[in-house]
């Protein structure tokens, strides 16, 4: 990744990214995927670590317009949504990519959910056919029961109740597929997608991003085309992993496919494939970081480590840059609501930073109470508009309401402030912020002290009512293997190193392992206490 200057203004406390006008090239979504596959034919589009098997971008196109021609005969229509509960396979992205091309909305959904959630977006989003995994297909069967609907599933495998994935495949003639082209004209301010929020507190709500947004993210210039294999494990579930797959195909860059993530195993394909570019969740590369199988590989060919999706500690990224000082380290700052990055970071920024805001993008920092626009340095919750931001929720609309107010601002729920530099450094969720005796404690700074411990491995901190000082701060902890430490231990550690108030009042509870949501945070709402 080479560093593009990050260009934007001040005005009356509202900092702007450079306005760019990136969809003169194309004015539909389905021409910029059919373009770029073209051009890139013989190129691998995909490799799967677990099989070794390929795939080019010719044959990638092959399968796209077959699942196309299949989803037409099945009387799939435009406003039509189509489902897809998958983790990271070779096929994953073809359904996405057959709605794109035939102007239906896709709709991913979180392979590990529970029958509670599948019976949530289910009724929800109510899709003609559902692509789903091995994994999570009997957990979609037992909520299409309960609910009595009866969209058509289609498996990546075999299952007695569903098509298979490779039946569709081979439903349609030669001929078929060299009279097939992609719908064109396509209104792009119509929805083209359906992400849903990660529902770290409840359950996730649908999230419409439009034709226009992912044309932006398609041409989306801050991954620079030098890096020539990726490896990601964020799912289609999460924004990132659309982020990723659009621009990697606009790109025609090859990606190393593995489905889940192993500190060691990661280490060994960033060595084996030569891969330039890795994207982790920061649960994710807290784990990479506290592993001590990095120290025994060189990873020289690595050149980009982003992360996001929570907040890293300062001498956390620090440490990062000492045992990993050939990689660029950087922080993005985005939300499934603003269809990708609201800020990019660039390699001289400062640690905690997560850059700059984007092109096509303002930001200010305001008192939630009454909209005050506040000076730098001052935090306050951060406030968005952007080219790619949702078009509302789905059949949401007082939630929509109550997050783009009349203005087009959006309301991110998310404490931080913008430094002289213009940088943004990111502090909190409002609604995870603690209140003792009046004041407020940020869950995620207590995090990233005891993350610096080395003997935790991944912490997470809720506050438990009390009756006298309002909410006392709990840590939920899991330890580096090997390593030992106590409750008081940890107790003292915080204790000795913030404030008054910070102090772990509730206790330790220690886990063997963590719950996660489908876009890899933490899962807190798994641990919210009454008592």
């Amino acid at each position: 990744m080479v560093d593009v200057p990050m260009i934007f203004t001040v005005e009356n406390g509202i900092y702007k990214g450079q306005i760019t006008h990136d969809l003169n090239k194309y004015n539909c979504l389905g021409n910029v995927i059919w373009s770029s596959i073209k051009r890139n034919g013989e190129k691998i589009a995909h490799l799967d670590v677990r099989t070794e098997e390929t795939v080019t971008y010719a044959e990638l196109q092959d399968k796209v317009v077959r699942c196309a021609l299949w989803l037409q005969k099945q009387g799939v229509k435009s406003n039509d949504i189509i489902s897809v509960c998958t983790g990271n396979h070779c096929n994953s992205i073809v359904p996405c990519l057959s709605a794109i091309y035939t102007n239906v909305i896709f709709n991913p959904w979180d392979e590990n959910m529970n029958l509670k959630t599948a019976l949530h977006v289910l009724r929800m989003i109510m899709p003609k056919v559902i692509f789903c995994s091995e994994k999570s297909i009997d957990v979609i069967l037992s909520a299409i029961k309960e609910q009595n609907c009866s969209p058509t599933i289609v498996i990546f495998g075999k299952h007695v109740d569903a098509i298979s994935f490779s039946d569709i495949l081979s439903n349609c003639s030669n001929v078929e597929i060299a009279n097939f082209h992609y719908v064109d004209h396509v209104d792009i301010t119509k929805t083209a997608c359906i992400l849903h929020s990660s529902g770290t507190s409840g359950m996730p709500k649908g999230v419409e991003l439009s034709n226009r947004v992912l044309l932006y993210i398609c041409q989306n210039k801050s991954i620079d085309s030098t890096n020539e294999i990726f490896l990601w494990f964020s799912s289609l579930y999460w924004v990132t992993g659309i982020f990723l797959n659009l621009i990697t195909i606009e790109q025609g860059r090859k990606v190393i496919i593995c489905p889940e993530f192993n500190e060691e195993m990661t280490c060994q394909l960033i060595e084996k494939y030569q891969v330039e570019f890795l994207f982790l969740s920061t649960s994710l590369l807290n784990r990479f970081l506290k592993a001590s199988c990095i120290k025994k590989y060189p990873l020289s060919s690595l050149k980009v480590i982003i992360y996001g999706g929570a907040i890293m500690n300062k001498k956390v990224q620090e440490k990062l840059k000492y045992i990993l000082p050939h990689i660029q380290i950087l922080q993005g700052y985005g939300m499934t609501e603003t269809g990708g990055p609201i800020t990019l970071p660039q390699s001289q920024h400062k640690n905690g930073s997560n850059g700059v805001v984007a092109k096509n993008t303002q930001i200010k920092i305001v008192d939630p109470e009454n909209g005050k626009i506040f000076e730098s340095n001052q935090p306050g919750e951060i406030w968005v508009k952007s080219a790619t931001i949702m078009t509302g929720y789905y059949k949401n609309p007082e939630a929509t309401k109550s997050t783009i107010d009349e203005e087009g601002w959006l309301h991110t729920g998310d404490i931080g402030y913008i430094d002289e530099d213009g940088e943004l450094f990111i502090i909190d969720r409002i609604k995870e912020l603690i209140k003792y005796r009046g004041q407020q404690i940020s869950p995620g700074e207590i995090e990233g002290v005891l993350i610096s411990h080395p003997a935790v491995l991944e912490a997470a901190i809720i506050g438990v009512p009390h009756a006298l000082d309002n909410e006392h701060p709990l840590a939920y902890v899991s330890k580096k293997p090997g390593i030992e430490v106590t409750e008081q231990e940890l107790i003292d550690f915080v204790a000795e190193n913030m404030e008054d108030r910070c102090k772990l009042r509730a206790g330790v509870i220690f886990l063997d392992s963590f719950p996660y949501t489908g876009s890899g945070k933490i899962s807190k709402k798994r641990f919210k206490r009454n008592d």
